[in-house]
C-alpha cells in the first residue's frame, strides 16, 4: 500500500464571488521510501500540493490516504499528532521559534510529542548541516542559510515517516546545498523516509526516485 495515495483530488480557492481551481483531478500514488520531485512554475499548484499531503490545507473533492488513513473529516488535534508523529516539514519560510535556541528548535517536535531525544541522531545532524557551535544561539543571530539548516534539522529530529520539503536547498550555497540533499536523501536509506521535495534545481531532479511535473494545477 502506498505511504502517500490520492485520487481525482479538487482544490479551489474562493475570494468573494470568484473562485480559483488550484488542484485538477489529482491523483499519484508515492511508495514508502520513495524520493520524489514535483517540479512545476510558480502558481501551477506544487506548493497547495505538498500542503494538501501534509494535512496542511483542505481540499474540496476526492481523497487523500496518508500511512493508510483517511484524514479528510479528522479534527485538528488529530491532525496535529499525525504531523507530529509522522511528517517533518522543511518550507522556505523557516518558522522557527524566536525565544528558542538552535537546540531548542531542532528538538521541539520531540519535546510536544512527549518523546525521548535520540542525542546521537540529534548530534549527527547539527554536525553534518554544519551547526557545530550554533546550538545555544537565537535566530535572530543566525544567517538565512543557517536559520535554513535549522529548519531542516528539525524536521529530521523525529525521524519522520513523510519528509516535505520546499526548495530546502534555495537559500544555501552550493557545497551546503549539497550536505542538505545527502543528508535527506540518506534519511531515505537510512530511516526508511518518504521524501517528497518541490525544486528547480535539475540536478536534484536526477536523482529522484519519481518525478511529477505539475501544469495549471493538473500533473502531465
Amino acid at each position: 500500500m502506498p505511504v502517500i495515495s490520492l485520487k481525482k483530488v479538487n482544490k479551489y480557492y474562493k475570494s468573494g464571488n470568484e473562485s480559483f481551481h488550484a488542484l485538477k483531478d489529482i491523483s499519484l500514488d508515492i511508495e514508502e521510501g520513495e524520493f520524489v520531485v514535483i517540479l512545476g512554475k510558480s502558481g501551477s499548484g506544487k506548493s497547495t500540493l505538498l500542503n494538501i499531503i501534509g494535512g496542511l490545507d483542505n481540499y474540496d473533492d476526492g481523497e487523500v490516504i496518508l500511512d493508510g488513513a483517511d484524514y479528510k473529516n479528522a479534527d485538528d488535534k488529530t491532525m496535529s499528532e499525525f504531523r507530529c508523529k509522522k511528517i517533518g516539514f522543511v518550507f522556505q519560510s523557516y518558522n522557527l521559534i524566536p525565544v528558542l535556541n538552535v537546540y531548542e528548535n531542532i528538538t521541539f517536535p520531540v519535546n510536544i510529542d512527549g518523546g525521548s531525544i535520540d542525542k546521537e541522531h540529534i548530534e549527527t545532524v547539527i554536525r553534518r548541516l554544519g551547526l557545530d557551535g550554533k546550538e545555544k544561539s537565537f535566530p535572530n543571530q543566525l544567517s538565512g542559510g543557517q536559520q535554513q539548516r535549522v529548519a531542516i534539522a528539525r524536521a529530521l529530529a523525529n525521524k519522520p515517516k513523510i519528509l516535505l520539503a520546499d526548495e530546502p536547498t534555495g537559500n544555501l550555497d552550493t557545497a551546503i546545498g549539497n550536505e542538505v540533499l545527502e543528508l535527506l536523501t540518506n534519511g531515505v536509506r537510512e530511516y526508511g523516509h518518504t521524501l517528497v521535495m518541490i525544486t528547480h534545481n535539475p540536478e536534484i531532479a536526477n536523482c529522484a526516485d519519481k518525478l511529477i511535473r505539475i501544469e495549471d494545477g493538473r500533473i502531465i
